[in-house]
């Protein structure tokens, strides 16, 4: 079924969440996983909760007719187990298969806890004594965190298989055992009150309560659902919470949560014993788990053929590297089943271990990036391997179908498909069930299918440049391939630091890949609006236009945008200027991470909007100085003490700000700014870099004779601009101006002519984004503790959604 007009605008864009954040402390992160949740909880009564996700419960049957079902199940299981033998958890002891299910409350004998902690003691005691989940124990988990996991959470409690209780660390029935991400079940967080801890209200319209402290609860138990995504590869899963006296059953997947109404487990308790019963005898699949990931046991064949791959590889061998450094013992390692539409007969697999990058979220796309082995042992290439869950709509194609679109139609510096597909029988269901449940209401829940992609190539970050000249040839090498797709009616509308990836040619060369073709769309289908209010893309590479309107369509300016967005995150924290070092982590904050509070949610920060609106980067915050007026522009410097020298980034800067201020004061809603001085550096008459051969041969070959052509009509344009920043330019010299983001081409030039210019050496410095090991924080938020900023700020910015008739 296609949800093609819900599910328009594919993920909310992560803020602190994102790996670009330049801080994003645990409560920070919690709130944002609390926001990107918004419309995606709904509670229902226990009774509808089992018969929807758990049917088998819902009724009970028969001892014959039970007992031929648990053993059909059972054979499943079985069958499974032959054929993914090193799989850990795809089948459980079956020895209890013809026990009836569980007719008394497990909990009618405990005591009352007087702590939280005699909770946990209590609530094990007893699912553990009633013996409900053969193959399995409840263990509480409360102090000690995963050692794979650097933000040191513990969930309270969990239900674990018997053959993994060795990684929970548990020595005896008294004590408590240590969190382990990659082999817990269900995950139990216990509260000793069942109102301020209960991170649900049913009595609201979109079942999240507005008391801080129980949205923070809310923050805690997604940021534990996270990890368990994080670590394991599931299509969903479920938690219990023991809430005083009461509890709720939760499902979570890709698409949204669904939880059941509280109940007193102290007199239904059944409910939650019949829940656990049911199933801990499903498979599996049923349980959630992905049969087409097979963990590898670390002393496996191919667990040391992994190893003995990287085992002795040249430091220049930077994927050999890199795959060795994911291969972390604490982490599980995997054995993935990859779709192949060419051939669906003979699907491919590949080895991998830590994953290279992890998207954060609950909900979304849950985006996961490998570097992979082939299974097969006579190929030892490496390759990438995207793991994510797609939105399903008419409107978006696969990320491999736009691949091989662009390779058709010769699109360069992009990536090489070699297979993807739909992973079978793996999609959310949670949408699902909410049409059914309200069928007359529009529906903010998105239908994702789960699909993995295999790319040929393997790069490095766009950190890891060399020098500036390489830096600038890759942000070429990428405009060029949105430029090329474009004229194919394809835009990216991604465009982010981590999606502009360095690769290396034979000849030893750098060149850009703009990868991650996901959001991408047709421009036929950019139509109109967007069809709802989540950004499409990364929140510190958008746009200002695009984070002021949600809802707006993606244009080539706002993705030129990116693209300077990109340049100046990359250059401002690796290259030499003229802003403090000490000021960079304050800017990074300011001008990527930072917004501005709406009622209709988060807007752009002031200082991106301003750098637009003005035509030049502001450093009059952050150049403080006791002597002398401090610089207020940002420029970039030649590295040493010599004057010499001009940096060539600074004429691409003040050309290209140049242009955005202009179709930033044109816009309609804007109000005019002050102009920089747009004058050019002079040519240097000695070169620092050897001339173009190779790859910026290629490049000078494409680009001359379009340059050419363009040159005369940049410089008939910026001729006619005065000089003085403060100077106001005619409405006929602002709109000549804009034009130059109407197109790709005055960008591509403007690139191609700091390439030709002279570029020092060694011009790379140390990084000077705070590392997580580094304690930074920005200035502390101005408004007060207690405003009304946390507990309903959501309902404002967004409206309070339609009351729905209540499900019982």
């Amino acid at each position: 079924m296609s949800t093609a007009n819900a599910n328009d605008t594919p993920r909310k864009s992560y803020r602190t969440g994102s790996r670009f954040a330049v801080t994003g402390d645990l409560e920070t992160k919690r709130a944002e996983l609390r926001y990107t949740m918004h419309r995606k909880i709904t509670c229902i009564h226990y009774d509808k909760f089992v018969e929807e996700f758990l049917p088998e419960a819902a009724a009970a049957p028969s001892k014959s007719t039970l007992t031929s079902s648990i053993r059909a199940a059972a054979s499943l299981k079985l069958q499974a187990f032959t054929r993914h033998s090193s799989s850990k958890r795809v089948t459980r002891s079956s020895s209890a298969a013809t026990r009836m299910p569980p007719s008394t409350n497990p909990f009618r004998d405990m005591g009352e806890p007087n702590s939280e902690k005699d909770m946990y003691h209590k609530i094990i005691t007893a699912l553990n004594k009633a013996d409900i989940c053969t193959g399995y124990k409840f263990v509480a988990t409360p102090h000690k965190s995963d050692s794979s996991d650097q933000s040191g959470q513990a969930v309270d409690c969990g239900m674990y298989p018997d053959d993994e209780l060795s990684r929970v660390e548990v020595a005896g029935d008294e004590d408590f055992g240590r969190t382990h991400w990659s082999t817990i079940e269900i995950a139990i967080e216990c509260k000793s009150s069942a109102t301020s801890g209960d991170p649900f209200d049913e009595h609201i319209d979109n079942d999240v309560p507005n008391a801080d402290i129980r949205r923070k609860v809310l923050g805690q138990i997604l940021s534990y659902m996270e990890l368990v995504f994080d670590h394991q590869h599931r299509t969903c899963q479920y938690m219990i919470l023991f809430l005083g006296d009461s509890a709720r059953i939760v499902r979570v997947d890709r698409s949204g949560i669904f939880a059941t109404h509280k109940f007193s487990y102290r007199e239904h308790g059944i409910k939650l014993a019949r829940f656990l019963w049911y199933y801990a005898r499903r498979s599996a699949t049923d349980r959630g788990h992905d049969t087409t990931a097979v963990r590898l046991d670390p002393r496996s064949g191919e667990a040391n053929r992994m190893r003995k791959r990287v085992a002795d590889v040249p430091e220049s061998d930077y994927v050999a590297q890199y795959f060795k450094k994911l291969l972390d013992e604490d982490w599980p390692w995997w054995k993935l089943e990859v779709p192949n539409e060419a051939n669906p007969k003979e699907p491919r697999y590949y080895l991998v271990a830590k994953p290279h990058f992890q998207a954060p979220g609950v909900a979304g796309r849950a985006t996961r990036g490998y570097i992979a082995l082939p299974a097969d042992k006579k190929d030892d290439t490496f390759v990438y391997l995207k793991d994510a869950w797609r939105v399903v709509s008419d409107h978006i194609d696969k990320e491999g179908t736009i691949l091989e679109t662009l390779r058709e139609h010769k699109v360069q510096f992009v990536p090489t498909l070699v297979c993807h597909g739909d992973v079978a029988g793996q999609e959310t269901k949670a949408q699902a069930v909410w049409e059914k449940l309200y069928p007359n209401e529009t529906c903010h829940l998105k239908h994702h299918k789960h699909y993995r992609l295999v790319m040929k190539e393997v790069g490095k970050s766009l950190e890891e440049f060399t020098n500036g000249m390489e830096l600038v040839t890759a942000l070429w090498c990428c405009v060029r391939a949105h430029q090329q797709a474009y004229a194919k009616g394809i835009i990216h509308r991604d465009i982010s630091a981590g999606n502009i990836l360095l690769c290396q040619r034979e000849d030893g060369q750098w060149y850009g890949l703009l990868n991650d073709w996901e959001l991408s769309k047709q421009l036929v289908h950019q139509e109109g609006p967007g069809c709802q209010p989540d950004r499409t893309g990364t929140w510190q590479f958008l746009s200002a236009n695009a984070l002021n309107n949600p809802r707006k369509t993606i244009v080539v300016q706002d993705e030129l945008e990116s693209f300077f967005h990109v340049l100046l995150y990359i250059a401002i924290r690796f290259l030499h200027h003229n802003c403090d070092s000490d000021s960079v982590p304050e800017f990074l904050q300011d001008y990527f991470d930072a917004y501005s509070p709406r009622k209709a949610g988060h807007r752009c920060g002031t200082t991106k909007l301003g750098t637009m609106r003005q035509g030049y980067v502001d450093l009059t915050t952050y150049n403080e100085t006791e002597k002398g007026k401090p610089d207020a522009v940002l420029g970039f410097l030649w590295p040493g003490k010599s004057t010499k020298h001009k940096y060539p980034l600074n004429a691409l800067f003040k050309t290209v700000l140049e242009w955005f201020h202009a179709y930033y004061d044109l816009h309609p809603d804007r109000e005019g700014d002050s102009d920089p001085d747009s004058a050019e550096d002079e040519e240097e008459k000695d070169a620092a870099i050897a001339a173009p051969s190779g790859l910026l041969a290629e490049i000078a070959r494409d680009m001359e004779a379009e340059a050419a052509e363009e040159q005369n009509r940049s410089d008939s344009e910026s001729s006619s601009s005065s000089s003085s920043p403060t100077a106001t330019r005619s409405r006929k010299s602002l709109e000549k101006l804009a034009r130059n983001l109407d197109s790709h081409t005055p960008m591509l030039n403007e690139l191609y002519k700091a390439m030709k210019k002279k570029w020092p050496t060694a011009d790379r410095c140390d990084d000077r984004k705070p590392q997580k090991s580094e304690r930074w924080a920005p200035v502390e938020d101005p408004v007060a503790k207690g405003s009304k900023r946390s507990s309903d700020v959501l309902a404002e910015r967004f409206g309070k959604p339609a009351k729905r008739s209540r499900v019982r």
